[in-house]
């Protein structure tokens, strides 16, 4: 599948469904080829029946304001009409500057098969 992207807007976003056993819900996220982990709101983790407080699996994150430990669940994501069953994902707030809800790292790119091709501003995923 090809996704066109704007080359000249500063982020790839994607409107990614993140769903659990409770239920889905659409949240808009950026392609961060810098990021390894894909990372959502604690609050949206929250809402879909996840209990990041709970969770014993925590990271590091490096992040403009220092290191940070974070809690990661399980969840199932569909994005671009691909579905990513049970990826773990960081719970952890963006900016409020940062336009997207979340991140879609290299973790989840990784599993799309990505390849970005900014020269003709679109991103293949198999």
């Amino acid at each position: 599948m090809k996704i066109s992207f704007q080359s000249d807007s500063g982020i790839i976003a994607a409107e990614v469904w993140v769903k659990d056993v409770l239920g889905k819900r659409c949240i808009k996220m950026a392609v961060d080829t810098g990021s390894t982990y894909s990372i959502i709101p604690s609050e949206i983790a929250e809402a879909i029946g996840c209990e990041p407080a709970s969770s014993k699996d925590m990271v590091t994150l490096i992040t403009a304001s220092g290191v940070e430990k974070a809690p990661r669940v399980n969840v199932a994501l569909q994005v671009w009409g691909k579905k990513l069953k049970k990826l773990k994902v960081v719970c952890h707030s963006l900016p409020p500057k940062a336009y997207v809800d979340g991140l879609l790292g290299i973790d989840a790119l990784r599993l799309l098969k990505a390849v970005i091709n900014f020269k003709h501003s679109f991103m293949e995923i198999d």
